[in-house]
């Protein structure tokens, strides 16, 4: 008897880790969504002179996710894009909609990687205006390359890296380029003394690796810290 009641026991708790395995591989609905913060420094603007940076496009390749957990396997893939995702940063357009289902549980640290650009064409690009005066303004476009690769980790809306996931709880993950992080420290004399390109006829203010690559090299040295990931319920 007491030999039946242990197997008895035994297939209990078997049943019961089988559920809470089966619990952790449920899953969870996660959108994505894309904006900006952009950079507008008011005061500099008052004195008649100054830029902002409020507009912004990303292109991506792929996406992959890597997320790591103490309870229940690790999770990862990556999502190959057939024609390239364009998020309008400003508006928070998509061409297509980015949704993915993933294993609900609680995640230790949640890496997302970002691949920019298709073939040759460039992955971000930022726009915005310099004001050199009272009646004059220059364009501003920066420009950064295809092929790079930004990884983030993830966090929630409380700025941990802990993130729960719920399968009957869909989650937004809202991916956010902050202008106004990225263009801190650039001044505007730095602004006002760069080389300008003619594009259509238009003098424009280029960064990229070709032009006013100074102030380029500085910029994407800040890129970590510019682009956030934020794991919120909706």
């Amino acid at each position: 008897m007491k030999k039946f009641a242990l197997v008895l026991m035994i297939a209990i708790i078997g049943t019961i880790t089988s559920c809470e395995k089966d619990d952790l591989t449920l899953p969870s609905d996660v959108d994505f969504e894309f904006s900006m913060n952009p950079y507008t420094p008011a005061n500099e603007l008052k004195a008649g002179q100054g830029f902002t940076i409020d507009k912004g496009k990303l292109i991506l390749s792929s996406i992959e996710f890597d997320g790591r957990r103490n309870e229940g396997e690790d999770y990862y893939f990556s999502r190959n894009f057939t024609s390239p995702l364009e998020a309008e940063l400003h508006t928070k357009e998509l061409n297509q909609e980015v949704h993915f289902d993933i294993p609900q549980g609680i995640y230790n640290t949640i890496e997302i990687s970002f691949y920019l650009g298709e073939e040759s064409k460039n992955g971000l690009f930022l726009n915005g205006t310099l004001q050199k005066g009272p009646f004059e303004e220059v364009p501003i476009q920066f420009e950064y390359a295809a092929g790079e690769v930004i990884r983030i980790k993830a966090k929630n809306s409380g700025e941990s890296e802990v993130i729960a996931l719920k399968k009957d709880t869909p989650s937004k993950a809202s991916v956010i380029f902050d202008a106004e992080m990225f263009f801190r420290f650039v001044n505007v004399n730095m602004i006002m003394n760069a080389e300008t390109t003619s594009i259509d006829g238009v003098e424009t203010i280029v960064i990229n690796e070709d032009y006013n690559n100074d102030i380029f090299s500085f910029l994407i040295a800040r890129m970590p810290i510019s682009l956030r990931v934020i794991f919120e319920d909706q």
